[in-house]
């Protein structure tokens, strides 16, 4: 319970980094482009006021070489210009009685100009930008001041952008950002899912290492006790004077321990997997059961796809029940319980297998075997295999057995991915 409940702290701090990650991007992201937008917009301001202003004195160089052409082909010249300045919604031209003798709209031509204009006499510059309204509704208009050979005042030239033309250049520039802001965040999600994923993966890793350490030291308990027995009848077999069978003892146990451990650890590329095996097989010397390992005994992680979480618990419930039911078995002192273990797989399968020489499963138990709840061995008990049928079976896989009371039980995993 300790390691699940370290696995989902892991989980826990792993999607909490993420989400914090993701909200610090999306902010970020975010104010960026409010600022873009906020900084877009005046330039945007500011670029119409110049365009506005250089257009007026464009136009007014123009009219001071042409202002003497007969009235329609003044109209058809100051038309083409307009039509050379897409930038520009409206040129007006009025002179010094306020009547307009141009106007882009030629409706609005030999009116009068009721509006009102700046008093360039009193002013030092010959230009003027300001907001306005007229005819065609809200605008930013310039205004610059005609003048004769002599420096005489003869009128003025009015440079009109309409805001709903600027408001247009505003949206499409809002659009622009809110798109690349989009783009930005997909290519943020793309960008953390994947450096999710490997931060999962590391996880996963570091909590199997965890997991491996814990049964590593478990293993090396149950080793300990394993040995101080041992060493007992070492000690015992030295001080009735048995030298020779004390020596021959220690080679034995010092070959069967290297051999079993270098088994495992040639067959099982689990490091998590293989401790726990080891440490079995030290618990089930304990209990004077031989542990026999399958001598094709094999596991590779990259034939079925099992966390390994859940492959220790499988098979930690499966041994422990074996123990159990051969702990119960009523035998002479001198008989030695067997216990054989096999795990095999090969690209796409997995087949597990725990075969005891215990006590066996009575027939008129047998249907129950994986009700919740359900044992032999009094109150309390009777949820391992009822929690380890649905744990296989949510990977896919089967659980099934074979047992004659008072001879033994085997348990059979198939999964299949």
């Amino acid at each position: 319970m300790k390691t699940t409940f370290s696995r989902k702290s892991l989980n826990a701090l792993r999607k909490e980094i993420q989400r914090n990650q993701l909200a610090l991007i999306f902010a970020i992201t975010i104010l960026l482009t409010a600022g873009g937008i906020v900084i877009n917009v005046s330039s945007n301001d500011k670029a119409f006021n110049q365009s506005l202003q250089d257009t007026s004195e464009l136009v007014t160089r123009l009219y001071r070489f042409e202002k003497n052409m007969d009235r329609e082909s003044f109209i058809a010249y100051m038309d083409s210009i307009v039509e050379d300045l897409p930038d520009i919604d409206v040129i007006s031209i009025v002179d010094k009685y306020n009547k307009r003798i141009y106007h882009t709209h030629h409706e609005l031509i030999d009116t009068q100009f009721d509006g009102s204009h700046p008093d360039f006499a009193l002013m030092s510059s010959d230009f003027l930008t300001e907001n306005s309204n007229g005819p065609s509704g809200p605008q930013r208009r310039t205004y610059s001041a005609i003048y004769d050979e002599n420096g005489v005042y003869e009128g003025f030239i009015m440079i009109i952008k309409l805001r709903t033309s600027m408001r247009v250049v505003t949206i499409r520039t809002v659009l622009l950002f809110v798109f690349v802001t989009l783009a930005a965040i997909l290519i943020e999600l793309a960008i953390s899912v994947t450096l999710s994923k490997k931060i999962k993966k590391q996880f996963l890793d570091f909590a199997e290492d965890l997991e491996g350490t814990k049964f590593l030291v478990d293993s090396m308990r149950a080793n300990n006790h394993d040995f101080t027995n041992k060493l007992h009848v070492i000690l015992g077999l030295i001080q009735i004077g048995q030298y020779d069978k004390a020596q021959s003892y220690i080679e034995n146990i010092s070959i069967i321990q290297r051999e079993t451990i270098s088994h495992v650890m040639h067959a099982i590329d689990n490091a998590s997997f293989a401790a726990l095996l080891i440490g079995k097989i030290a618990r089930a010397s304990e209990c004077n059961v031989k542990f026999i390992l399958d001598e094709k005994l094999h596991f590779s992680s990259e034939d079925v796809s099992i966390p390994s979480e859940a492959l220790i618990t499988i098979t930690g419930n499966l041994i422990d029940n074996a123990l159990d039911a051969m702990n119960m078995k009523n035998t002479g002192i001198s008989e030695q319980q067997e216990l054989y273990f096999s795990v095999l797989t090969k690209p796409g399968s997995l087949l597990l297998t725990v075969k005891d020489t215990g006590c066996g499963i009575a027939e008129e138990d047998k249907p129950h075997v994986f009700a919740n709840g359900f044992s032999t061995k009094g109150q309390g008990r009777g949820v391992g295999l009822f929690h380890t049928k649905l744990l296989i079976e949510s990977l896919g896989g089967t659980i099934s057995f074979e047992s004659k009371a008072g001879q033994g039980t085997c348990f059979m995993v198939k999964l299949d991915s």
